[in-house]
């Protein structure tokens, strides 16, 4: 029987609602069109790996091939929210603003060397509740599949780093040591560089650089010497803009390896009690559904008694939600 395969985004959608992670795990159902903000961020993904291609050399500019990912799709995207709502901008004038003002505010980033960028990965994860007799093999419980962002080598420092590009419409941090995402992928990528000898065998990554883009037009008013936007009259403004880019280390150590791996294994458990119906599947309901989830109509339906099959059908696809990680030739 083929090892299960485990997701970082996978284990995000357990975690919100197991409900929204059978139908979208398990049945393989997704949106017909990808949500404006999902095929936002793919874009300024894509931007940025063009950019920071291996070695010190940079790439086309992220705000032309953002302009090329774009195409002539037309779509809105929600920046400033204020009592009235949120303000939409278009996406292409919104991107190309984001990318010139990335590259003006950071420049080549002439320290970062970069060694991967989106780099796939699968890694077996051990059953923690198998325990084998001395010498014997562990029992693989998940292989562990992604993709992440990037790795790269202060030359200052010599200190290795893992890229974790964000965009969203208001920058917070104080959740960072707590990231699941960007932390599973730190667990895995120093074990799959030492792997493909792009790093040293007793190398390790020392943490993550979190690399925020606010969803944001630049403010357009003067400011004075130290950056604070004015008035018409040269006084300072009481109302400042917040800060389109934000750069933040999150520090790692072995504490955080092992407790990371534990917790990737206890929720593959439970993955598997669900889905062999040892534990019931229930839903999580929260007051961001409605705005949040791509289900949240075939849930409200689901949950009045009505049949969804034809619902499903109508208006999802259906998809294999490992597709791009099933290629062993990808396998680091």
């Amino acid at each position: 029987m083929p090892i299960q395969m485990l997701r970082t985004s996978e284990r995000g959608t357990f975690k919100e609602c197991p409900q929204k992670w059978q139908w979208s795990t398990n049945e393989g159902l997704a949106a017909k069109r990808d949500s404006n903000p999902l095929w936002f961020g793919q874009g300024i993904h894509i931007a940025l790996a063009e950019w920071y291609q291996k070695g010190a050399e940079r790439g086309p500019h992220p705000a032309d091939t953002w302009e090329d990912f774009c195409a002539d799709e037309e779509r809105y995207i929600p920046t400033e929210y204020d009592e009235d709502g949120a303000k939409f901008v278009e996406a292409k004038e919104l991107g190309i603003a984001m990318m010139e003002g990335y590259v003006d505010r950071y420049g080549d980033d002439d320290h970062w060397d970069v060694i991967a960028t989106e780099q796939t990965f699968r890694l077996l994860i051990a059953d923690p509740r198998y325990r084998p007799e001395p010498g014997g093999k562990l029992k693989a419980l998940v292989r562990y599949v992604g993709t992440f962002d990037g790795v790269y080598r202060d030359t200052g420092t010599g200190e290795i780093f893992l890229m974790e590009h964000k965009t969203a419409a208001g920058i917070s941090t104080a959740h960072l040591p707590l990231d699941d995402q960007a932390g599973s992928y730190w667990y895995v990528a120093t074990r799959v560089l030492r792997k493909q000898g792009l790093i040293g065998p007793r190398e390790s990554i020392a943490g993550i650089m979190y690399n925020f883009m606010r969803k944001g037009l630049p403010d357009d008013r003067p400011t004075n010497e130290r950056g604070e936007a004015l008035n018409k009259n040269g006084s300072v403004s009481k109302t400042q803009p917040a800060p389109l880019f934000v750069r933040e280390v999150d520090w790692k150590s072995d504490a955080n390896r092992r407790n990371m791996e534990r917790r990737i294994q206890d929720e593959a458990v439970h993955m598997e009690a669900m889905r062999n119906g040892t534990l019931p599947i229930y839903k999580r309901p929260q007051r961001d559904c409605s705005w949040r989830c791509e289900f949240y109509k075939m849930c409200m339906l689901d949950e009045a008694g009505a049949d969804v099959e034809e619902y499903k059908e109508a208006v999802y696809r259906k998809r294999d939600p490992y597709g791009d990680h099933r290629d062993t030739r990808k396998a680091a």
